[in-house]
């Protein structure tokens, strides 16, 4: 499960809307509309079909076609969290697509053995030393524990952020964010804001890139024409890409709120502040196990005079 993403304080969400939700889209419903208006996948599709098409269409269905867009847009968008969960690979966990999901995953593992093996150099020399920085920085997006990889970059990128609160601090980040938000100043809530904003739109383009692939070669002949679906596949990857840079950003920017802001939230709830990392860790132990299962709260109020 990803950090969610919670608008509001700094978060435009008409733009929030606009970027992650309406263009990619538009951007679909628009290349499919037009592959069809120009003929496909009857005859070869041409410039003068379309512009016939075009000129054929009256005021009302003018009309209609841009409220079927709309509306398309507005009815997806709370697709976005499933799209990106997608993305992560949890699906690929679950019933026939293992067949894909589990070897993926071994490949992971493999990879993660490797960088945790070459990092843990006991005597290192001059010349490890490179290879040992790279591996860390590499092992940084990527889930502490082996056993907490998912099949896809995406998903450990994401993971990895989550886990990062919890081992240093003790706090299920997934359980305290609704209640660890509203507490961040505007300026850092807007960072936040921005980086989950880029997440979710690279997410939505990689996806709408995709589908716009896979029905343009169903619609368009073979040749020159299935160059069009090949440039598709190619920017549905370099938008994974992004996706997956997006993610790092926001996981850094999350891990910096908590760090920061952490006791705000303990202040915030009238409970007692640490004095120690081991108290700080059980405190935050127990109250995520209170957020995440409802176990009752163990520690007295404390309340300012």
């Amino acid at each position: 499960m990803s950090i969610p993403g919670l608008p509001g304080l700094g978060q435009d969400l008409g733009r929030r809307f606009t970027v992650t939700g309406a263009l990619p889209v538009l951007a679909v419903m628009l290349t499919v509309l037009v592959e069809l208006g120009a003929g496909a996948p009857a005859q070869p599709p041409s410039r003068q079909q379309l512009t016939q098409t075009l000129m054929s269409l009256t005021a009302g269905e003018w009309t209609l076609l841009v409220l079927v867009l709309i509306v398309g847009a507005l009815l997806l968008q709370p697709l976005q969290r499933p799209t990106v969960r997608l993305m992560e690979g949890y699906s690929l966990l679950q019933g026939p697509a293992r067949l894909i999901g589990i070897p993926l995953l071994a490949l992971w593992q493999r990879r993660w053995d490797r960088l945790e093996a070459r990092q843990r150099v006991t005597e290192p020399n001059a010349a490890d030393l490179p290879a040992m920085v790279d591996a860390a920085a590499r092992l940084r997006r990527l889930p502490r524990e082996r056993d907490r990889l998912l099949p896809t970059r995406l998903g450990n990128t994401l993971r990895a952020a989550e886990d990062r609160p919890g081992d240093d601090y003790g706090l299920d980040v997934v359980a305290t964010w609704p209640l660890l938000y509203p507490l961040l100043p505007e300026r850092t809530a807007a960072m936040v804001d921005d980086a989950r904003d880029q997440l979710d739109a690279a997410c939505r383009l990689s996806g709408s890139f995709a589908l716009m692939g896979v029905i343009s070669a169903a619609l368009l002949p073979l040749g020159w024409w299935t160059l069009l679906a090949f440039t598709m596949v190619v920017l549905a990857a370099l938008a994974y890409r992004g996706a997956v840079h997006a993610a790092y950003a926001y996981g850094e920017l999350v891990y910096a709120a908590v760090a920061l802001h952490r006791f705000d939230l303990l202040a915030a709830l009238h409970l007692p502040l640490p004095d120690t990392p081991e108290q700080e860790r059980d405190r935050f132990l127990a109250l995520s196990r209170q957020l995440r299962q409802g176990w009752p709260g163990t520690k007295a109020y404390q309340h300012d005079t």
